[in-house]
């Protein structure tokens, strides 16, 4: 099976802050302004969408050439279907995990008893855990579509030797 290290790396890097941009917004969305869960994570993955796109197109992949015919249509299709499956995966995610919560929190003590209780952060952990899912699943489409499918043609640097074959 061939690995190529340096794309999954790079991909892995982009992606990362692409989830960071989508759940920020996700978030910011639906606990703070009321917006319906699922409207708030089309449009947090929308907003990583567009972002990704350009990164991985530029930095991952390598793709220089100016002209977009064809692959924006090509990635518009690999991600409504990533899409899809994301939305339904946190939806079905969020019925079936039981509601739990994170809290960090600081306890100051004075004689071994519990003085007081300061919550420092606390998040939903079966928002976060659906969110979770849904992007990983998200992710591994993403990638076999854009290195198969949307820059299977992409001009890679020659200079790069970081495609490694793993058997």
């Amino acid at each position: 099976m061939k690995v190529v290290v340096k794309q999954i790396t790079k991909f892995f890097i982009i992606g990362v802050s692409a989830v960071l941009v989508d759940f920020v917004i996700y978030y910011l969305l639906s606990d703070l302004m009321g917006v319906n869960l699922d409207i708030s994570k089309g449009l947090g993955f929308m907003v990583g969408t567009v972002y990704t796109y350009y990164l991985n197109k530029l930095w991952t992949w390598k793709y220089t050439e100016r002209s977009n015919k064809g692959m924006l249509l090509k990635f518009g299709m690999v991600y409504a279907v990533s899409f899809v499956f994301n939305i339904l995966i946190n939806k079905y995610g969020l019925k079936l995990i039981p509601e739990f919560d994170i809290n960090l929190t600081l306890v100051t003590f004075k004689d071994a008893l519990a003085d007081k209780v300061n919550t420092i952060f606390s998040i939903k952990g079966h928002k976060f855990l659906a969110f979770f899912l849904a992007t990983v699943f998200s992710a591994v489409i993403n990638f076999l579509g854009q290195k198969f499918l949307v820059f299977k043609s992409s001009n890679l640097d020659p200079k790069d030797d970081t495609n490694i074959e793993v058997s």
